[in-house]
C-alpha cells in the first residue's frame, strides 16, 4: 500500500453541495460540508532506540479486529486564532510521535497468517488542516450526527496508524480528531492521546507524568493449551456477507448525538436503586434505553437484548498482570457483556429490577478468567485472518443486527480528557466511527468536557427506536443542538427547566 501524498494541494470538496456563505443567525446547516486544505506526513523527530520493527497486536487487539475509529473535540474560537494552532499543533507533533512511535507507523497484512500488524517504520501519521466552509459552530446542527460529526471526520487510508485532523468554522471554533485503527487503542487508549498531548504541549515538549506501554503480545500470552468455554463459539461469528444484514437495511439506521443532564442522571440513579442495591449511573441510564428498545420492539418481537463493551483493566489479575503496566497500556482490554429477555419482562418491571438485570450482565465478565478465555479463544480461531475472500475476521453476534434486536451500550464515561493544548478546553468530546455493515442499535456515552456531570451520548437508531426516544416524557436524551453544547444560545425549554429546579430548591 503506497502512502499518501506529502501535502495535497487546494481544497478537496468532500460534498458536491458546499456551503459558501454566512447562515443567518439561528437558521441551522443542512449539513457541515468540509474542504481539504492540506494533507502532510510527520514522522517522529527521534524514534526510540531498539524500538520492534514489527509491533505484534495482543489476541484481544484481533477478536475487536482493524478498522477507523474517531476521537472529535470541538473548541470554541481561541483568541490566537486558528493559524496558531495549526503552527502548534506542527510543531509539537514529531516529539509526540516520539513517545507515541507506533502511532507513526503503519497497519499491515502479515504475509505467512494474513494477521494485521503493525510496522514501526516512521513512515508518518497524517496532519490534515480543512475548512467548514461558511459554517459557524453555532449554525451546525449536532443532533444529527451524519450531516455533523460524519462530516468532521475527514476519512483517511486504510493503514494510517494516526491522521491527526483541524478544522476550522467560520467563527473562529475548530475540531480537533484524532483519528486511529481500533486495533491500536480502545477507549482508554483513545483518550489517552489527547489527555498526553495537552500535558506535552503544556509543559513544551519536555515533561509526560507518565510513559506508554506499546507492547502487547508478551502482556496478552495464551495459556498451553488454550483452554476456553464452549460457549465463546457462540458469540462470535465471521465478519462476512453471508452472516450481516444488508447494506440497504443497515443504510436504514440514523445517527443521532444526544444530552443527558446531571439532574437526569441523578434521577435516574435514584429511581434505579434500591435500599438493598444502589446502582451505578451506567446501569440507570442503561435500564431507562432497555424500555425504551421494548416500546420500539412492542409485538414485532418477543425477545430484545442490550449489550456493553466493558472495559477489564481494573478487574485483571494482579498476580498475572502488573496494575500499573495495565493503566499504560493503550491496547484493548475489552469484552462484550449481554442479555436477552423477554420484551414484557422489561416493560412491566420497575426501572430498579431493569437495572438490576443490567448489573448482572455485566458482572458475569468482569472477571479477569474472561480475557484469559477471551485470548485462548482467538489462539485457536487465528485462521481466520488466510480467508480474505470469506471475511477475513471475526465479530460479536450481538452487534450484526441479527437475531432478536439488540442495542450495545459502550460507555466512555471513566475517561476524562484534559484537552487543553493551550487554547481553551473543549465543549464536545465524543468518539465516533463508520459501523459499515453492523446492523444492531448501538450508543456511545461520553461525559461532558464541561465536567458539570452531563452526558453525550452519539447513537445509531432504527427509526422505530429513535421515534420512541423522541416519544419518551421524561425527555432524558434531548437532542444535542448547539446551544445545549455552548456553541450558541441557551436553548429556552432548558432555561425553563432551570429555573423550575431551582424554584424547588
Amino acid at each position: 500500500m503506497s502512502p499518501p501524498p506529502q501535502q495535497q494541494q487546494g481544497p478537496v470538496p468532500l460534498s458536491p453541495r458546499p456551503q459558501c456563505s454566512f447562515l443567518p443567525a439561528g437558521m441551522p446547516a443542512e449539513r457541515v460540508d468540509v474542504a481539504v486544505t492540506s494533507r502532510t506526513l510527520v514522522r517522529a523527530s527521534d524514534p526510540p532506540r531498539g524500538f520492534p520493527a514489527v509491533l505484534q497486536p495482543s489476541n484481544l487487539d484481533l477478536i475487536l479486529g482493524s478498522f477507523h475509529i474517531y476521537l472529535i473535540a470541538v473548541y470554541p474560537a481561541p483568541a490566537a486564532g486558528f493559524p496558531a494552532v495549526v503552527a502548534a499543533t506542527r510543531a509539537a507533533l514529531p516529539a509526540f510521535l516520539s513517545r507515541f512511535f507506533p502511532f507513526a507507523g503503519r497497519i499491515v497484512a502479515n504475509a505467512d497468517t494474513g494477521a494485521p500488524e503493525i510496522a514501526c517504520d516512521n513512515a508518518g501519521a497524517e496532519l490534515v488542516v480543512a475548512h467548514a466552509a461558511g459554517v459557524r459552530l453555532a449554525d451546525v446542527d449536532f443532533a444529527d450526527a451524519d450531516r455533523s460529526l460524519g462530516r468532521i471526520a475527514v476519512p483517511f487510508q486504510q493503514g494510517l496508524a494516526l491522521s491527526l485532523q483541524l478544522v476550522r468554522f467560520a467563527c473562529g471554533g475548530f475540531a480537533l480528531s484524532w483519528a486511529t485503527d481500533h486495533l491500536l487503542v480502545d477507549g482508554h487508549g483513545l483518550t489517552a492521546l489527547p489527555n498526553a498531548w495537552s500535558e506535552l504541549l503544556r509543559t513544551g515538549g519536555r515533561l509526560l507524568s507518565w510513559e506508554p506501554h506499546h507492547e502487547r503480545a508478551s502482556l496478552f500470552r495464551p495459556r498451553d493449551p488454550p483452554r476456553y468455554s464452549p460457549s465463546l463459539d457462540a458469540e462470535f461469528t465471521r465478519y462476512a456477507p453471508a452472516s450481516l444484514p444488508s447494506s440497504l437495511l443497515t443504510a436504514t439506521l440514523v445517527r443521532r448525538n444526544y444530552v443527558v443532564s446531571a439532574a437526569d442522571v441523578d434521577r435516574l440513579r435514584a429511581a434505579a436503586s434500591t435500599r438493598a442495591r444502589r446502582a451505578t449511573r451506567l446501569e440507570a441510564l442503561s435500564a431507562h434505553v432497555w424500555k425504551l428498545l421494548a416500546a420500539a420492539v412492542g409485538g414485532l418481537d418477543a425477545r430484545c437484548r442490550m449489550a456493553w463493551l466493558v472495559d477489564g483493566r481494573r478487574r485483571l489479575d494482579g498476580a498475572r498482570y502488573d496494575a500499573g503496566t495495565v493503566r499504560r497500556y493503550l491496547g484493548n482490554v475489552l469484552t462484550y457483556a449481554s442479555r436477552e429477555v423477554d420484551v414484557e419482562a422489561v416493560s412491566s418491571s420497575p426501572l430498579a429490577d431493569v437495572a438490576a438485570m443490567a448489573g448482572e450482565a455485566i458482572a458475569e465478565v468482569f472477571r479477569s478468567e474472561r480475557y484469559e478465555e477471551l485470548v485462548d479463544w482467538m489462539e485457536a480461531r487465528k485462521g481466520v485472518f488466510r480467508d480474505r475472500e470469506g471475511g477475513g475476521k471475526w465479530t460479536e453476534v450481538v452487534g450484526t443486527g441479527t437475531g432478536s434486536p439488540a442495542l450495545v451500550v459502550s460507555s466512555f464515561v471513566p475517561f476524562h480528557v484534559e484537552g487543553d493544548f493551550g487554547f481553551g478546553r473543549p465543549r464536545l468530546v465524543i468518539p465516533w466511527i463508520r459501523p459499515g455493515r453492523l446492523g444492531s442499535a448501538a450508543m456511545t456515552v461520553a461525559r461532558s468536557p464541561v465536567e458539570d456531570g452531563s452526558w453525550l451520548i452519539t447513537a445509531r437508531l432504527w427509526p422505530r427506536l429513535a421515534d420512541a426516544v423522541d416519544a419518551d416524557p421524561d425527555a432524558v436524551l434531548k437532542p444535542a443542538t448547539a446551544a445545549r453544547l455552548g456553541f450558541g444560545a441557551p436553548d429556552p425549554a432548558d432555561v425553563m427547566q432551570m429555573q423550575d429546579t431551582t424554584s424547588r430548591m
